[in-house]
Protein backbone atom coordinates (compact mmCIF):
# COMPACT_ATOMS: atom_id res chain seq x y z
CA UNK A 1 0.00 0.00 0.00
CA UNK A 2 1.16 3.52 -0.76
CA UNK A 3 0.96 4.86 2.78
CA UNK A 4 3.49 2.47 4.26
CA UNK A 5 6.50 3.74 2.33
CA UNK A 6 5.32 7.36 2.15
CA UNK A 7 4.72 7.58 5.89
CA UNK A 8 1.03 8.35 5.50
CA UNK A 9 -1.74 7.27 7.81
CA UNK A 10 -4.03 4.64 6.30
CA UNK A 11 -7.20 6.05 7.85
CA UNK A 12 -6.58 9.44 6.22
CA UNK A 13 -5.91 7.77 2.86
CA UNK A 14 -9.26 6.00 3.23
CA UNK A 15 -11.05 9.24 4.16
CA UNK A 16 -9.48 10.89 1.10
CA UNK A 17 -10.62 8.08 -1.18
CA UNK A 18 -14.17 8.43 0.15
CA UNK A 19 -13.93 12.17 -0.52
CA UNK A 20 -12.78 11.34 -4.04
CA UNK A 21 -15.80 9.07 -4.53
CA UNK A 22 -18.06 11.92 -3.46
CA UNK A 23 -16.31 14.25 -5.92
CA UNK A 24 -16.71 11.69 -8.71
CA UNK A 25 -20.42 11.35 -8.00
CA UNK A 26 -20.91 14.98 -9.05
CA UNK A 27 -18.99 14.74 -12.33
CA UNK A 28 -20.15 13.67 -15.73
CA UNK A 29 -19.14 10.35 -17.16
CA UNK A 30 -15.35 10.11 -17.17
CA UNK A 31 -12.91 7.48 -18.44
CA UNK A 32 -11.74 4.80 -16.01
CA UNK A 33 -8.13 6.01 -15.99
CA UNK A 34 -9.21 9.52 -15.02
CA UNK A 35 -11.37 8.12 -12.21
CA UNK A 36 -8.43 6.12 -10.85
CA UNK A 37 -6.15 9.18 -11.02
CA UNK A 38 -8.83 11.24 -9.27
CA UNK A 39 -9.07 8.74 -6.41
CA UNK A 40 -5.31 8.44 -6.01
CA UNK A 41 -4.84 12.21 -6.05
CA UNK A 42 -7.67 12.72 -3.58
CA UNK A 43 -6.22 10.15 -1.19
CA UNK A 44 -2.67 11.50 -1.31
CA UNK A 45 -3.63 15.17 -1.01
CA UNK A 46 -5.98 14.34 1.87
CA UNK A 47 -3.39 12.27 3.71
CA UNK A 48 -0.79 15.02 3.44
CA UNK A 49 -3.12 17.99 3.92
CA UNK A 50 -5.51 16.61 6.53
CA UNK A 51 -3.14 16.80 9.51
CA UNK A 52 -1.95 20.25 8.43
CA UNK A 53 -5.52 21.55 8.17
CA UNK A 54 -6.40 20.04 11.54
CA UNK A 55 -3.37 21.59 13.23
CA UNK A 56 -4.11 24.97 11.68
CA UNK A 57 -7.75 24.84 12.77
CA UNK A 58 -6.83 23.77 16.31
CA UNK A 59 -4.46 26.71 16.83
CA UNK A 60 -6.72 29.22 15.09
CA UNK A 61 -8.70 31.61 17.26
CA UNK A 62 -11.78 31.16 15.08
CA UNK A 63 -11.71 27.36 15.08
CA UNK A 64 -10.16 26.78 18.51
CA UNK A 65 -13.05 24.52 19.51
CA UNK A 66 -11.70 21.89 17.11
CA UNK A 67 -8.84 21.20 19.53
CA UNK A 68 -11.40 19.41 21.72
CA UNK A 69 -12.25 16.88 18.98
CA UNK A 70 -8.92 16.11 17.26
CA UNK A 71 -9.81 12.68 15.82
CA UNK A 72 -13.10 13.79 14.33
CA UNK A 73 -11.50 16.93 12.93
CA UNK A 74 -8.64 14.93 11.44
CA UNK A 75 -11.06 12.67 9.54
CA UNK A 76 -13.26 15.58 8.49
CA UNK A 77 -10.27 17.55 7.22
CA UNK A 78 -9.02 14.58 5.19
CA UNK A 79 -12.48 13.91 3.76
CA UNK A 80 -13.08 17.57 2.86
CA UNK A 81 -9.67 17.91 1.23
CA UNK A 82 -10.21 14.65 -0.66
CA UNK A 83 -13.60 15.81 -1.92
CA UNK A 84 -12.31 19.20 -3.02
CA UNK A 85 -8.85 18.23 -4.24
CA UNK A 86 -9.92 17.96 -7.89
CA UNK A 87 -10.82 21.64 -7.75
CA UNK A 88 -8.06 22.83 -5.42
CA UNK A 89 -5.05 21.19 -7.10
CA UNK A 90 -5.60 22.79 -10.55
CA UNK A 91 -6.44 26.11 -8.87
CA UNK A 92 -3.21 26.10 -6.83
CA UNK A 93 -1.13 25.06 -9.85
CA UNK A 94 -2.66 27.85 -11.94
CA UNK A 95 -1.99 30.35 -9.16
CA UNK A 96 1.64 29.22 -8.85
CA UNK A 97 2.13 29.42 -12.59
CA UNK A 98 0.71 32.94 -12.78
CA UNK A 99 2.76 34.08 -9.79
CA UNK A 100 6.11 32.49 -10.66
CA UNK A 101 5.77 31.81 -14.39
CA UNK A 102 6.94 28.55 -15.83
CA UNK A 103 5.23 25.93 -17.86
CA UNK A 104 5.61 25.49 -21.59
CA UNK A 105 5.77 28.81 -23.43
CA UNK A 106 3.40 29.19 -26.35
CA UNK A 107 4.96 29.51 -29.81
CA UNK A 108 5.38 33.17 -30.71
CA UNK A 109 4.89 34.38 -27.13
CA UNK A 110 7.32 37.08 -25.94
CA UNK A 111 10.01 35.75 -23.63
Amino acid sequence: MTGSFLGLQYDLLLAGIFGGFVALSFTRQTPLLRMVITLITSALVAAYGGPVAMAWAAQSSMFGWTADIPDKMRFFSAFAIGASSQTLVPLVLRQLQSRFGGGNPQPGAPQ
